[in-house]
């Protein structure tokens, strides 16, 4: 009973951890602090209400975003006087641009500010910003804009506070928009990115109208007209007039003591600036007029889908949680809503409710898939408003009206559990104009939440008007700009230090070894049967609990799962039929759901502790009598077909696919994976009887929550049979990689795509030795792991032929002796740029500069890595699972950090020259043809043409 015993000590010292405090800084800043000792780390965050609404169409706040990262008067320059006169004189070239119509003079004054960017560059410390942030205990920095806000987060060692909250409150004094020419074409690459999504131009032609004339009608990231026009002083006016201290909040959760941070974050976040923002007219939307009609272009053929779309609430909204629980009659997380049943039925495809709140509109939404070929979409709608008015009228019995507030308080406990998700919801409520009382109070208004309640708001928002729309066949024209003709913008100083960083470095941090999982203290292990090992850790916060059932096979070695995990979820009992199993699993706040991923199929069960013997009693009887249902195929079937489609539509799949055939042969797992005639084939009882062999395999079992592990094991013995697993696991599941003689480039003709997406494969030699394996981690950060990698800085950075860049050495698994390892990198850059990306990589590639200088800080983003990846109380376990199965015995990360305090530039060298340097690179590209000079292409190595049928079953 030890582990009860430090179950309950956990639980009443760590409940600390769901408190927030709030305090207002002396100029108006709000900071909202939450304590939780289980991490060794601090999530941070400035969050600022300032979004794309705030300049519709402009893009102004996402681009000030990215410029953010480009550092102050103080970070990121050598003598920001001399570089100013430079940088206004951009910012005067831009506003002339921007009234400029004549191609010729625009082309020229381009070329002028070309000319002044690469002269102020004299002065530039690239990416010190970032530097920064990794010297003092940082990893994870990133950004994000939405419609509403903006947001500046990453998570940091605690030792570190005082650096990291000096060099926060600096970056939002005055922030200098350094190397704007060359940031500005890579956002023109993330537009093409999300051009080249597959939805995304449908969802932008969607919001357009459904928000009109609200500024949500307008794409987050800009129109390409505007991104072609932008000035840098209506950017520096929109930092002026929303980057005040009363429109901001700092939001940190994590391991450090509230009295010791105040006065820290006093001293700091104080500096910036007091303000009121503009006020502005709220845009109120106007009702719907009947059932408004809309057609929108979606490239995929014989595929019906169509959506009804009504005004939703906003953030602040009183019928918020009511409107919660009402769609969640219609979907919720056991499969038992109004409209899943539609699905499980196959009397649709798919019906799904959306209910998304902003802070001055809401979705509400079904979007339907009708049956394919043979439903009318007249049909399908009918079928769904018949189910919303069920909710409408009132058709619920009280104990599903009861399991489903009981849902919504599991969801709103669980997205607490942990330092990320904590954080994240503290930031969504200040970006809401909400305290952290008004989530309290929204979630104790759960329960008082009545049946009336649900019934008037469903009345009231799924109206009579309402927007229909559905697809048509074709695709929407795009936004091609040919690649700038400018010189790239080259700093010579990319290592060089501020001399505020050197005064930072005067600052002082007591000196914290990172913390170590600890695989007897942290997990309790109990071998249940010679193949089945039970991990239990305690919940120290709330009363759920997760029992996840790990069987150790996965996809790759028993293809037919990814059906199994899809149509496992549609079936009940020989005793109990699907919506009884479910219903019962609901009554009392569980759920079940499966998953099957390259190496594991896991069955994942949720609910609360005082539930455990009947969630088990329940889960135990399907393990032993699911009950075929042949009818239910037929959505694995149509779900296999509209898969098959898609698939081709996306460039990230089709390369993702084309690098496994080339790696690995007729061992890619879209090359292993059942094809769609296998899958029409396929009965119930094939499914079943894979599902048989899965439970012969050893397995894990995973539990979190307050009883005592003896209780757990009791319980389990009780009612999972657990005897059956008497097969040794094959997993991590081993294949072999490909080798090549000669230089090739693979290449596959996707005509409709804006970007080429680009991989490189290099095949390495056996890696056993465990110091060669730690430097490869080191040379992978190196190369293409960071923001200061080589790959990031020399093609995006400088050059700006790329918005996303990685390269790294992929090594197999511990377990593997005597596999290989291969390095990959990947790059997507716009087609008529490809040829150029590939040229600066596969110099990367060929002859890898060495910079010493910069080793210092990848050891320090390893350690940053090590340290801030600390499990949380749920992740614990499987951690320790997957350290075991690649044979380690402890946690590897402490010898990992000794022998990488020890490695310089001559490892990362070394390990180079032996695994990389001198091999046949082989290129992997995805892109359109027309766009790309074929000819200077095959200078990379020899081209073969790949077709769809030699990369997917």
């Amino acid at each position: 009973m030890v582990f009860a015993c430090c179950s309950y000590q956990l639980r009443a010292e760590d409940l600390n951890a769901l408190k927030v405090k709030e305090y207002k800084l002396e100029n108006g800043l709000t900071v909202w602090l939450n304590e939780d000792h289980s991490q060794p780390k601090v999530f941070g965050a400035v969050v600022v209400k300032a979004g794309a609404k705030d300049c519709p169409d402009t893009g102004i706040a996402h681009y000030f975003e990215h410029m953010m990262f480009k550092g102050t008067d103080r970070i990121g320059t050598l003598d920001y006087g001399a570089e100013k006169v430079l940088l206004d004189s951009i910012a005067m070239k831009y506003d002339e641009l921007a009234l400029t119509e004549d191609p010729s003079a625009r082309i020229r004054l381009q070329k002028e500010i070309n000319e002044l960017s690469i002269r102020s560059s004299e002065y530039v410390i690239p990416n010190e910003f970032n530097r920064l942030i990794s010297r003092f205990g940082g990893s994870g920095l990133n950004a994000a804009t939405s419609y509403d806000a903006t947001i500046y987060f990453n998570t940091f060692s605690p030792q570190y506070m005082a650096q990291w909250a000096e060099i926060n409150s600096e970056r939002l004094i005055n922030p200098v928009f350094r190397l704007f020419q060359s940031e500005l074409e890579t956002v023109y690459e993330e537009k093409n990115m999300y051009g080249d999504f597959i939805g995304g131009q449908v969802m932008d032609t969607l919001l357009s109208r459904y928000f009109s004339p609200h500024p949500y009608a307008y794409p987050i990231i800009g129109s390409t007209k505007n991104l072609k026009n932008p000035r840098l002083t209506e950017m520096r006016k929109f930092f002026e007039d929303y980057y005040v201290a009363s429109n901001m909040a700092l939001i940190l959760s994590g391991d450090f003591d509230t009295e010791q941070v105040m006065p820290v974050l006093e001293k700091t976040f104080s500096r910036i600036r007091r303000g009121q923002v503009p006020k502005q007219d709220k845009v109120m939307l106007p009702p719907f007029n009947g059932r408004e009609k809309m057609k929108v272009k979606f490239p995929i053929p014989f595929i019906k889908a169509m959506g009804l779309g009504f005004r939703g609430v906003s953030a602040n909204h009183e019928d918020q949680v009511a409107l919660n629980i009402a769609v969640n009659l219609l979907n919720n997380a056991n499969g038992t809503g109004y409209l899943d049943k539609l699905m499980v039925e196959h009397k649709l495809m798919g019906a799904i409710a959306i209910n998304e709140s902003m802070n001055e509109a809401g979705i509400l939404a079904v979007a339907i898939m009708p049956k394919l070929l043979v439903q009318s979409y007249s049909s399908a709608e009918k079928m769904v408003w018949h189910e919303i008015d069920r909710v409408k009228e009132g058709d619920f019995s009280d104990e599903v009206f009861n399991s489903l507030k009981l849902e919504q308080k599991r969801q709103y406990a669980s997205a607490l559990e942990n330092i990320d998700s904590r954080a994240t919801v503290m930031m969504n409520l200040f970006s809401q104009g909400k305290s952290w009382d008004d989530y309290l109070n929204e979630v104790a208004r759960i329960e008082s939440i009545t049946k009336e309640d649900v019934v008037r708001v469903a009345q009231k928002y799924f109206s009579d008007n309402y927007l229909c729309v559905t697809k048509s066949t074709g695709k929407y024209p795009k936004d091609n700009l040919p690649k700038p003709s400018f010189a790239p913008v080259v700093p010579r100083h990319a290592d060089a230090s501020s001399s505020y960083a050197k005064q930072l470095e005067q600052l002082p941090a007591q000196s914290v070894t990172p913390r170590f999982i600890d695989f007897k203290k942290d997990v309790q292990t109990l071998e249940l049967t010679p193949l089945v090992t039970l991990y239990a850790t305690p919940n120290p916060l709330n009363d759920i609990f997760t029992f996840n059932i790990t069987y150790r096979i996965g996809a790759l070695e028993q293809p037919a799962l990814m059906q199994l995990a899809n149509y496992l979820q549609f079936l009940g009992t020989e005793s109990m039929p699907f919506e009884q199993f479910r219903t019962r699993l609901q009554s009392i706040g569980s759920t079940l759901a499966f998953d099957a991923t390259a190496d594991a199929f896991t069955m994942k069960v949720t609910g609360f502790d005082n539930h455990i013997d009947e969630t088990m009693e329940l889960v135990g009887d399907f393990i032993r009598h699911a009950k075929a249902d042949d009818k239910k195929m037929r959505q694995i079937v149509d779900d296999a077909k509209v898969t098959e489609k898609a698939f081709f539509k996306s460039s990230d799949n089709v390369a993702a696919a084309l690098l496994e055939q080339v790696k690995y042969g007729d061992q890619s797992r879209y090359l292993r994976k059942l094809p769609l005639s296998q899958i029409k084939k396929l009965k119930g009882k094939d499914l079943l009887a894979v599902y048989d062999q899965v439970r012969n395999v050893q397995c894990d079992l995973h539990y979190c929550g307050t009883l005592p592990p003896e209780k757990v094991v009791e319980t389990v013995r009780r009612h999972i049979p657990l005897e059956r697993a008497t097969v040794a696991s094959n997993s991590p599941y081993r294949r072999e990689l490909r080798e090549y003689d000669k230089p090739m480039v693979f290449f596959i003709n996707m005509p409709d795509m804006t970007q080429s997406i680009v991989y490189s494969y290099v095949k390495g030699d056996p890696v056993d030795d465990t110091a060669s394996r730690h430097a490869s981690r080191l040379f992978s950060v190196y190369f293409g792991g960071d923001m200061s990698s080589l790959m990031f800085q020399e093609i995006r950075e400088f050059r700006s032929f790329a918005y996303r860049t990685n390269g790294r050495y992929q090594l197999p698994s511990h377990a593997h002796k005597g596999a290989a390892g291969s390095f990959t990198a990947m790059l997507s850059t716009q087609g008529d740029k490809t040829l150029d990306a590939l040229g600066v990589l596969d110099s990367l590639i060929r002859e890898m500069p060495l910079k010493p200088e910069r080793v210092d800080a990848i050891r320090q983003t390893l350690v940053n890595q090590t340290n801030n990846e600390y499990p949380a109380f749920r992740n614990l376990s499987e951690k320790v699972a997957a350290f075991r199965m690649e044979g380690f015995e402890q946690d590897p990360g402490e010898a990992f950090l000794q022998d990488v305090a020890k490695m310089d530039m001559q490892d990362i060298s070394r390990f180079y020259r032996e695994q990389v340097s001198g091999r046949p690179v082989v290129y992997v590209i995805a892109g359109n043809e027309k766009r790309i000079d074929m000819k200077k292409l095959a200078a990379f190595g020899t081209i073969v043409k790949v077709k769809k049928k030699d990369i997917y079953r």
